[in-house]
């Protein structure tokens, strides 16, 4: 109970300052962009030019980081009876939600990755396995949201030049799964119980840096709670991770 108040009690506290936030920050991106514009107009210095891409692209990071804590902020104030649910096909789900997470990654890529090998194939591919038709009955902008955070992670912590992410749905019945395979570094053991406690984060050591507050699989976990899902976890320390959420048949 005291770790749980001391959660809630980070989580009000962040979404104030994200408040007190969110504003400046539009200011700053706005006016980078702005000046951006001119560079073809203005004759800036290397230096100059530089460092207003730096403020904007750090500037559009902060801004994502404030509405990931609001999302999270939405999620966790929400309860299951008050939810809308409709049917939600799931294979296009997937795509848009595929299509955001590497737009996602990309604008996150602190360095082009070097083309001296020309056999390698470089960048981020989706692979999705899911039936035509298939669908489930839930609140469409939290399974969107969820789904995004789940593929986000996957190619997040990967450090490979090619990226594949596979993505297979299947109707059991009684419920339907959705798994994201990815061969990224991995979790460890004493690290896969609590990748879903708000901002715990993995030791980075393997990964590198990786930005982030820690909420994202948390937001994914309170999601299927409230739709009376479930989510499992399978992965081998520098081999990558199987995810696999399931929501009941409605």
């Amino acid at each position: 109970m005291q770790e749980e108040n001391k959660v809630n009690l980070n989580v009000r506290a962040l979404s104030l300052i994200s408040h007190k936030l969110k504003t400046p920050l539009s200011i700053i991106n706005g006016y980078s962009e702005a000046i951006l514009s001119q560079a073809g107009k203005e004759k800036f210095s290397p230096f100059t030019s530089k460092a207003l891409e730096e403020i904007n692209k750090q500037g559009k990071r902060m801004s994502q980081l404030v509405d990931k804590l609001f999302a999270f902020n939405k999620v966790s104030a929400a309860t299951a009876d008050t939810l809308e649910r409709k049917p939600v096909a799931l294979k296009q789900l997937i795509k848009d939600c595929a299509a955001h997470a590497i737009a996602l990654n990309e604008d996150a890529a602190p360095e082009p990755v070097p083309q001296d090998d020309s056999s390698v194939r470089r960048g981020t591919f989706v692979e999705i396995d899911c039936p035509e038709g298939l669908s489930v009955t839930a609140n469409e902008e939290m399974l969107r949201m969820g789904v995004q955070e789940l593929l986000a992670n996957s190619i997040k912590f990967n450090n490979k030049m090619e990226k594949i992410i596979k993505v297979q749905c299947a109707n059991h019945g009684g419920s339907v799964s959705l798994s994201v395979r990815d061969y990224g570094v991995g979790i460890r053991p004493q690290d896969v119980n609590r990748i879903f406690e708000p901002f715990y984060q993995v030791d980075d050591s393997f990964t590198g840096q990786v930005n982030g507050w820690g909420l994202g699989l948390p937001m994914l976990k309170k999601i299927l709670d409230l739709h009376g899902g479930s989510i499992s976890v399978v992965s081998d320390r520098g081999l990558g991770s199987i995810v696999t959420i399931n929501f009941p048949t409605l």
